[in-house]
């Protein structure tokens, strides 16, 4: 234990030995507070240790240096948005600092990606140069790439370093992460998992550079380079950038807003398969103005640069000005090509919308209708086409209407047959007629919505339950809305079966079958007493009306039997007990003795 506490320490002291050397530099600690942080190494807590060793960490911070702490996973459990701006990055207060750390309790998740981006965010890090330091025991558990977030911050950042400590991350597939963060951004990767290793990384990393005694260089001649693209072009759409320059440059062309500092968009900057370069594709904001493109290395050089104006586009959405409720609608897209997004369905007034459809590029030019499924409530809504970059480029107020909608169906039907639901109601509606028993939230039986070939729709066949009552049937939409209803009764159908009292073991049995006809299921054999069926016989409608015997195979076996008739739905509607003998004995009838 003491060459693991004394080397973790040693560890983060060379971090504070380097910064040492770093003029104006910033630094965040993110430390790793989920629950596998109560695991143990030689007796002593995980976070125990990561709390000794921030507490090495800031007893010998430099004065000059400022330095903030983030943690996660320290207040809910699998909540991976449970990340903590503990202490903000200034001054260092040592003992504010390692009271803090004594207050982490280890619970949730690992969402050590989204940590360090607060990290850096916080930093300014696209603005100054800014250094996190990841102290954690696992790989990321919230679903975001690491390696990814590495590349994002490196390119977009003045001068960011992320270096990583993998406390006790012994297996390669789990170190991957946190190595490719480190390295994508020019940090160093450090597993602390025992002694032996931790003084291998100490080797290897605890050198604080030598400051430089070599004289000031020429500055650096920059590359000639070329961009070639519009003058102007529409807000929203993809714009192809030409690059003209010598084989062997890197970097990516970024858009800034005229005079701003900050860019609103960027492209890649690659060698093509032959010679030169790909054109390079940016997609451009939803804003008008002024802009510069600019090709900038990845030492954030400006190599080449050349204005664009973006101009408004005439957007418009075609819809109908009102739709009946619960039908899917076709919206028009007139525009540009090469805007995305998608068209949402507001409510007048609100900023969540309820329903949307797709933007997707036509066959030849343009774009296809982009359906949308209109809810089942009545009222003021809005149609907006919103980039994937949440801006509003045009919207079309629509009226939903209330529906004529009804169902045909008997008042009353015997149980256990099927019924059909006619269906009167616009088309484009969709969901499901379900038969609910009077009072109950539950349904006992549905049938399906289907279009018909020509028109409307064809009827909606449910087969009814046995249980004699008051039941409703509801027409019910996707999103659970009722559209109409209609109620039933239903009626305890009259069922028998005739059958002998007895019948010989092994035999064919015939079973009559009296009652209504619309009914299915099967003819049943039990054992007195049994709760299994020994054997089963069909039910089938004869071709005229009626039922067709249905035949029972008898078994070896004699004994109490009962025949019972159970619907598919496994509801009895009748039943009559049968004795297996092994022989019928027919008796004959007494005769007078003629006289002589």
């Amino acid at each position: 234990m003491r060459n693991i506490m004394s080397g973790i320490g040693a560890l983060v002291l060379c971090f504070s030995t380097t910064l040492a050397h770093a003029e104006n530099e910033r630094t965040i600690l993110v430390l790793d507070a989920s629950g596998s942080m109560w695991g143990q190494l030689e007796g002593k807590t995980k976070i125990e240790i990561a709390r000794d060793a921030l507490k090495t960490l800031v007893k010998d911070w430099p004065e000059d240096q400022e330095a903030g702490l983030v943690a996660y996973g320290h207040r809910k459990k699998g909540d991976c948005e449970d990340i903590e701006t503990l202490i903000p990055v200034g001054p260092l207060d040592a003992a504010a600092m390692s009271e803090t750390v004594d207050t982490l309790n280890p619970k949730g998740k690992t969402p050590l990606s989204a940590a360090v981006k607060q990290a850096a965010e916080a930093l300014k890090y696209t603005e100054a140069k800014a250094t996190v330091i990841l102290l954690s025991d696992g790989k990321e558990t919230c679903n975001m790439d690491p390696c990814a977030l590495g590349t994002e911050l490196e390119k977009l950042g003045v001068d960011f370093t992320a270096h990583v400590i993998g406390f006790d991350v012994t297996k390669q597939e789990d170190q991957a992460g946190l190595r490719c963060l480190a390295e994508n951004t020019g940090g160093q990767f450090i597993p602390a998992g025992n002694a032996i290793e931790l003084r291998a990384a100490l080797e290897k990393t605890a050198k604080a550079p030598e400051p430089s005694t070599a004289t000031k260089p020429e500055p650096e001649s920059l590359p000639t380079a070329e961009l070639s693209a519009p003058e102007s072009a529409i807000k929203g759409t993809k714009l192809l950038i030409e690059l003209t320059a010598d084989e062997g440059l890197d970097g990516y062309i970024y858009l800034f807003p005229k005079g701003e500092g900050k860019h609103t968009a960027y492209g890649q900057v690659k060698a093509d398969d032959i010679k030169g370069y790909k054109p390079s594709e940016i997609r451009l904001p939803a804003t008008p103005g002024e802009f510069t493109l600019k090709w900038m290395t990845r030492n954030k050089k400006t190599i080449a640069e050349r204005p664009l104006t973006i101009t408004d586009a005439e957007i418009s959405l075609d819809a109908p000005e009102s739709a009946i409720k619960g039908t899917a609608i076709e919206v028009g897209l007139n525009a540009p090509e090469g805007l995305n997004g998608y068209i949402y369905l507001f409510p007048k007034g609100k900023d969540k919308h309820i329903a949307y459809g797709q933007i997707k590029a036509g066959d030849i030019k343009g774009y296809k209708p982009s359906k949308v499924r209109l809810p089942a409530i009545s009222g003021e809504f809005t149609l907006k086409w919103i980039t994937r970059d949440k801006k509003n480029i045009a919207e079309k107020p629509l009226t939903i209407e209330e529906a004529e909608v009804t169902l045909e169906a008997p008042e009353s039907a015997i149980g256990g047959t099927s019924v059909q639901i006619g269906l009167n109601a616009p088309d484009g509606l969709k969901g499901y007629t379900y038969l609910f028993r009077k009072g109950k939230d539950k349904y006992i039986a549905y049938g399906h919505i289907k279009a018909d070939d020509i028109n409307g729709y064809k009827p909606s066949e449910i087969r009814l339950p046995t249980a004699s009552g008051e039941y409703t049937f509801k027409w019910v939409t996707p999103d659970k809305r009722v559209i109409a209803e209609k109620a039933i009764i239903i009626e305890t159908p009259e069922v028998s079966l005739g059958a002998p009292e007895q019948a010989e073991k092994g035999t064919n049995l015939p079973v009559s079958l009296n009652a209504p006809n619309g009914l299915n299921g099967y003819i049943y054999l039990f054992a007195k007493g049994a709760k299994k069926h020994t054997t089963y016989g069909h039910v089938r409608e004869d071709d005229i009306k009626g039922y067709k015997p249905s035949r029972v195979k008898l078994p070896e076996q004699t004994g109490e039997y009962t025949l019972k008739w159970l619907t598919t739905g496994k509801e009895l509607l009748a039943e009559q007990p049968l004795q297996i003998v092994d022989e019928i004995t027919e008796t004959v009838p007494d005769t007078e003795k003629p006289e002589e």
